[in-house]
């Protein structure tokens, strides 16, 4: 009996390990986007979301690195992909079907698996175009 305890709370301490770890560049959001940076400091703060500039922004924190997770809109996708002269619609934030060969375009010629779904890496590329 003392033995399917321990394995009952090591398989829920393992479980709930695995749903700490942060999502891949194949996980779906509302936009399919998501930036991650570490900035080494250290903060007491568990899990806050907040608003920065119409972009929301999640911030995850550990005792030795904060993680600040930022979600894009779908026009700053799409005047990205246009920077890059990859997109030629309208800046609508609808993700259509002219956006997505757009971002499987931009994540072919970035070496990055072109899905259609821009995640961490893709983003960390594209978002370099927005500024230009």
């Amino acid at each position: 009996m003392v033995m399917r305890l321990v394995m009952v709370f090591v398989l829920l301490v393992a479980l709930t390990g695995c749903l700490k770890k942060v999502t891949d560049e194949n996980a779906s959001m509302d936009t399919g986007v998501a930036e991650e940076t570490a900035t080494g400091a250290a903060v007491d703060v568990a899990r806050d979301t907040q608003v920065i500039k119409g972009k929301s922004v999640s911030v995850e924190s550990t005792a030795t690195q904060m993680e600040v997770v930022e979600k894009p809109s779908v026009q700053d996708i799409q005047q990205a992909l246009k920077n890059a002269n990859l997109y030629e619609g309208n800046i609508d934030g609808v993700i259509g079907p002219n956006t997505r060969k757009a971002i499987e375009a931009f994540q072919s010629q970035s070496g990055l698996k072109a899905d259609g779904k821009v995640g961490p890496k893709t983003w960390q590329k594209l978002k370099e175009y927005l500024v230009k």
